[in-house]
């Protein structure tokens, strides 16, 4: 780590809001989990862009706080928390613990009080605190050395901004360490807070600017008019010195904050792992925090196939065919299997303008092979030439008593079909099957880390993004063959898995007699079009 920051998180405060923000997320059990899955997405982004030494999580408890015990009304104007909001607190929890992060709550105080007390002991120390929150009363906390990233208003959940003095005094029109006067006056319906009957917003920013704090107001009351405010202000001085009590952010609670526990540190990643296939988190596996750990690949392997490798499904047996004799190996195997999943990969999704790179195919659950027949580059192994590959896979390919399985197969058939192979006997689709049975993630690296436990390579890993993206012809054939073959290897897996549930769900026949038909009609109307009336057009 570089940077001497601590970033704190406000747990409860996150929480509620991703709560409101997101759409009703489900886990695999059907429990909504939308909170759970906005604090993650928000945590993980939040370290990899401000990449920080340090961080902690501070949350309520449940037990009354030194607020209730001055003002029996504080907050009581609050509903009931969500019965399907509830249990998100404690999934939370264990993500936090999981990702090794320590946590800090406290009895009779707010998560608010322990970010005030923990960052004004590191700003001490000389370290740049940045509160993650989505509470605008913590914004009176902002000061050199203490900023707040807080989400834009009617913008998404995770697009946010940073706060310093200059943009809370731009929200609030007055500095950060009066907004807790400002509250004190004008008062803050969603805590309750009552503050001064009459006093609006532009009011109470001139009295604050003119004279300071609440303080300041009642030392100088005599000089403020017109004397409609004055008297007001006198009317109600028990109210407005009770309400910046409750709107204050306690700084010195008894609490000692231990930089050394707060340094990001190793996390036990099968565990976080674990948690994300139950809470049905597959796309947030990419943007896990990077883990320091031994070169475990040396030699042969370039950083791409190394992870490729990493990621692979255990106990594979993944191979390269680039001669004539081990393509005829292959063909004679995929037609005596009888049933075989297969894969396409091509240099973008436009089919039109994007040609196939290689083909990879299963028919034994850990056993794939890949042929490469457009890789480019000076050092890529020898391959085989794209009309032999087509000549040579045509009979088993167009053969209707051999079976065919793919995920996505409308993509992967006309992908071929740009080869001159027309595909029969097309028996099994994985992502049609998965939309039957309820699968709410239907791309292949999803259904795989939520039905298998497997965490796949995604396809940005070994292209990139960006500036830096490559296609898939430019990739090395030994890093692309690991990742078309695990597709295959993947697919056919799956398949066995979605047969068995389709069948004890009774949707079988609904899929082989409805659904499998239908694909081939699909892909034929693609392929022929649309006739238009042009004249008729014109017309209307």
């Amino acid at each position: 780590m570089s940077n001497n920051k601590l970033v704190l998180f406000d747990g409860n405060a996150l929480i509620h809001r991703a709560y409101h923000a997101l759409p009703p997320l489900t886990d695999r059990s059907g429990e909504i989990v939308n909170a759970v899955y906005g604090f993650t997405s928000m945590l993980l982004k939040v370290l990899e862009e401000i990449d920080p030494e340090y961080a902690a999580v501070a949350f309520d408890k449940k037990a009354p706080t030194f607020r209730h015990k001055i003002s029996d009304v504080y907050k009581a104007n609050r509903p009931e928390t969500p019965e399907d909001l509830a249990p998100q607190f404690d999934k939370v929890r264990h993500l936090v613990k999981a990702f090794n992060l320590p946590l800090f709550e406290m009895d009779g105080f707010e998560a608010d009080d322990i970010l005030g007390t923990l960052s004004n002991q590191a700003k001490n120390t000389g370290v740049e605190v940045i509160i993650v929150t989505g509470d605008a009363d913590v914004m009176q906390l902002v000061s050199p050395g203490v900023r707040i990233l807080y989400p834009k208003t009617g913008r998404q959940f995770s697009d946010t901004i940073l706060y310093g003095e200059e943009e809370v005094e731009a929200k609030f029109g007055v500095k950060p360490e009066l907004v807790a006067d400002y509250k004190a006056l004008v008062g803050d319906a969603s805590d309750n807070i009552r503050g001064v009957p009459g006093i609006g917003p532009k009011t109470a920013v001139k009295l604050l600017n003119d004279y300071g704090g609440i303080e300041e107001i009642y030392r100088n009351i005599t000089k403020i008019e017109p004397q409609r405010i004055r008297q007001l202000l006198t009317e109600n001085e028990r109210a407005a010195r009770e309400s910046r009590v409750l709107a204050t952010i306690v700084i010195d609670m008894p609490l000692v904050l231990d930089l050394k526990q707060c340094r990001l540190r190793q996390y036990d990643r099968s565990q976080v792992i674990e948690l994300f296939q139950r809470l049905a988190f597959s796309s947030l596996i990419g943007k896990l925090p990077e883990q320091e750990q031994e070169q475990e690949y040396g030699g042969g392997l370039n950083s791409t196939q190394a992870m490729v490798e990493s990621n692979k499904p255990d106990k594979c047996e993944y191979t390269v065919v680039n001669t004539p004799d081990l393509l005829e190996k292959l063909v004679g195997d995929l037609a005596k299997s009888g049933s075989f999943a297969f894969d396409t990969e091509t240099t973008g999704l436009d089919l039109a303008n994007s040609p196939v790179v290689g083909v990879s195919f299963s028919c034994m659950p850990g056993k794939a092979c890949y042929i490469p027949v457009g890789h480019v580059g000076w050092e890529q192994i020898s391959q085989l030439d794209t009309r032999e590959v087509s000549r040579v896979l045509k009979p088993v390919m167009e053969d209707q008593s051999v079976k065919k399985i793919a995920h996505n197969a409308k993509f992967d058939i006309e992908a071929l079909a740009g080869l001159g192979i027309e595909v029969s006997g097309l028996s099994f689709d994985t992502m049609v099957a998965a939309h039957l049975l309820g699968e709410k993630a239907l791309g292949l690296k999803e259904l795989a880390f939520n039905r298998l436990g497997v965490e796949m390579t995604h396809l940005k890993e070994i292209i990139g993004t960006g500036s830096k993206q490559i296609n898939m012809s430019q990739v090395e054939v030994s890093a692309a063959s690991e990742y078309a073959c695990a597709d295959a290897d993947i697919t056919l897996r799956l398949a066995e898995i979605f047969t068995r549930e389709l069948k004890e769900q009774q949707l079988y026949t609904l899929f082989t007699d409805v659904e499998m038909p239908l694909l081939p009609v699909l892909i034929s109307m693609e392929q022929a079009g649309i006739l238009l009336d042009t004249r008729l057009l014109d017309d209307l």
